[in-house]
């Protein structure tokens, strides 16, 4: 009866052995499968409670394969997609990439289909959020959106280096920075602009004070509460005359945030790549910065609003240092316009330079003034413009306003600058 028992006992033994071998060789496999897939969950939007189709593009898909990985994409519908992604970070099994349309997916949302959870609720989630600037564009839709890395997920790692590669511009006018016919001064002007762009980039204040012109409108920077590290920062285009020059660079750089808000603690860090577009004048023989953007309008999305095709009409042969007569604002201080009858936007109006020098205008926007993530969008209109549809703007709290009007020489006049808040 012992011996029985004993055999027993031993012939269980060695099934358990068996058994449990059998169970780390799958989890081992299981590992190896996890070890080469980078993830990718695309979120359809809470307004129309569609399943996105699970479209990659090719040319992520081989840049992915050349890294030795491949990719699983799943799709899911806003609606109670919430929970699926908090079970997944409680099993350790969240993907290296969101991608959604909608910031209601973060945040929770309400729309005409009911109540959307957001996938933050707490800080830890929240830190564990990248937001992808650029890199990963092909990943969105059509009507743009969002892409976000999971530092948590297995090959984190992967995802961070296809999102970190050498910046690509997006430039389409002006000189490429490495054609031989630059004019020497516009190649100084992109040294200083470049230099500029990392100190913005990095919020180094004290750097960018030193480079920047006085009439500069508000003092701004990229990520003013976070800590950034920037890797490279390549110039692209630059355009313009001896007095006044625009640039277009494009950088990579990561940064972890400093500051949680109500507004800004939803991801934890951004990274990949930023375009930068820079308005440089000379003044007393050096370039200084007259205004920076990182605004997509200026950057990636142009427009014939916001594209500087003005530099074209400057002449390097007119008399310099003769700045014409400034533009009239006529939309008061502190007043936002609001539509006329049967219109949808209202109008921002100003009375234009009289000098007949004058080339073209250039009306300047300052988002959020008094918010530590301001933005400025520029606009490019002609010399005889006298209004911009509140359309084209942002709404940021307090903002600023002016407009420049530009000679044929690249000699500036600047308006009074009056604020608006919505």
């Amino acid at each position: 009866m012992r011996k029985t028992a004993f055999n027993l006992l031993g012939y269980s033994s060695l099934v358990l052995i068996v058994y449990g071998g059998l169970i780390a060789q799958v989890n081992a496999a299981t590992h190896a499968r996890a070890n080469n897939v980078i993830r990718i969950w695309i979120i359809g939007s809470p307004h129309t409670g569609d399943l996105p189709k699970p479209i990659v593009p090719s040319e992520f898909r081989r840049q992915v394969e050349n890294l030795g990985y491949t990719i699983d994409v799943q799709t899911f519908r806003a609606m109670g997609f919430a929970a699926k992604f908090r079970q997944a970070l409680q099993e350790h099994n969240e993907p290296e990439v969101l991608t959604f349309d909608n910031y209601g997916v973060l945040s929770g949302i309400r729309t005409a289909n009911g109540w959307f959870d957001g996938i933050v609720t707490d800080y830890q989630t929240a830190s564990s959020l990248v937001l992808v600037h650029e890199a990963l564009g092909s990943l969105l839709p059509p009507q743009r959106g969002w892409v976000m890395l999971i530092r948590s997920a297995i090959n984190y790692e992967a995802a961070r280096t296809l999102s970190m590669r050498r910046p690509v511009c997006n430039a389409e006018l002006g000189v490429p920075v490495d054609s031989p016919t630059i004019e020497p001064q516009l190649r100084q002007a992109l040294e200083t602009a470049s230099f500029a762009a990392r100190a913005y980039l990095s919020c180094d204040q004290s750097t960018l004070s030193v480079v920047s012109d006085a009439s500069r409108l508000g003092q701004k920077c990229f990520l003013a509460d976070s800590d950034t590290q920037v890797d490279s920062v390549r110039g692209c285009r630059v355009s313009g005359n001896r007095n006044l020059a625009f640039v277009s660079l494009v950088s990579t750089f990561s940064s972890q945030r400093r500051v949680f808000t109500d507004r800004g603690s939803l991801y934890g860090g951004d990274l990949g790549q930023q375009s930068i577009f820079a308005v440089l004048r000379k003044s007393n023989g050096a370039w200084q910065l007259l205004a920076i953007t990182d605004d997509p309008v200026n950057t990636v999305a142009r427009s014939p609003l916001t594209t500087p095709a003005l530099e074209r009409l400057l002449d390097d042969e007119q008399a310099s240092g003769f700045a014409p007569e400034p533009a009239q604002l006529l939309t008061p201080d502190g007043v936002y316009p609001l539509p006329a009858a049967g219109e949808r936007f209202g109008d921002f109006a100003w009375e234009p330079s009289q000098s007949k020098e004058v080339i073209g205008q250039i009306v300047e926007f300052l988002f959020g003034k008094d918010t530590s993530r301001g933005r400025t969008r520029l606009f490019f209109l002609p010399r005889h413009e006298r209004k911009l549809s509140s359309g084209y703007l942002l709404s940021g709290g307090k903002s600023a306003w002016r407009v420049w009007s530009i000679s044929k020489s690249g000699d500036l006049a600047f308006s009074q600058q009056r604020t608006y808040t919505r």
